[in-house]
């Protein structure tokens, strides 16, 4: 294989490897009336009690927004390190004109268990003099059977209009990998405002 063809092969791996996310959305709903277009300010409040992970959460949802155009500010920049209330949120939005606030929070886990059954294997390799002759030795490997538990964290996620208080969208989203829950805010955000229609 010549230089250029490993290139393009380690590129293109590097791609698919950033292409897969370890956040998915699994339901939406929607009002009718939304279009992603009337999204033009928007306030992003995590409800995480860690103030580290809400802040990374915040920041990695406005990033999103903004790389689609969209008007977006974090809790933590416009109210503070105290958890947001509805409260506080109502009055900042009144008083700062942001027309709809999106809030996420943690919505449980999702626990699932697989048992992985025992299996026996056989390999066969060459001794040194096999390499000449036919002969040649075996080894038997077992692997015991185990029961694989997966632990992925759901997230709701709904975003009101502040003008009629209504709840214009909500959604759920599963994260598959527990540690993840923060990196991955930015990728959820993409796809909040994909599933949103036109």
């Amino acid at each position: 294989m010549n230089v250029t063809s490993l290139r393009v092969c380690l590129f293109s791996a590097l791609l698919l490897l950033t292409s897969c996310s370890a956040t998915k959305l699994t339901d939406t709903w929607q009002t009718p009336a939304l279009h992603r277009s009337q999204l033009d300010s928007v306030l992003v409040v995590g409800l995480l009690t860690n103030g580290t992970n809400r802040i990374l959460f915040e920041r990695g949802v406005v990033q999103a927004m903004q790389e689609n155009g969209i008007k977006a500010t974090a809790s933590y920049d416009a109210i503070g390190d105290a958890l947001p209330t509805k409260d506080s949120v109502s009055a900042y939005a009144e008083k700062a004109d942001e027309h709809y606030v999106l809030v996420s929070r943690f919505g449980g886990a999702d626990v699932t268990k697989e048992r992985i059954p025992e299996s026996v294997v056989t390999y066969y390799y060459p001794t040194y003099a096999g390499f000449w002759t036919s002969y040649g030795n075996s080894v038997t490997m077992t692997r015991d059977s185990y029961v694989d538990t997966k632990t992925s964290v759901v997230l709701t996620t709904s975003i009101y209009d502040m003008r009629t208080k209504e709840l214009v969208w909500a959604g759920r989203s599963k994260t598959f990998e527990v540690g993840s829950v923060v990196n991955e805010a930015n990728d959820l955000a993409h796809q909040i405002v994909a599933s949103i229609k036109r």
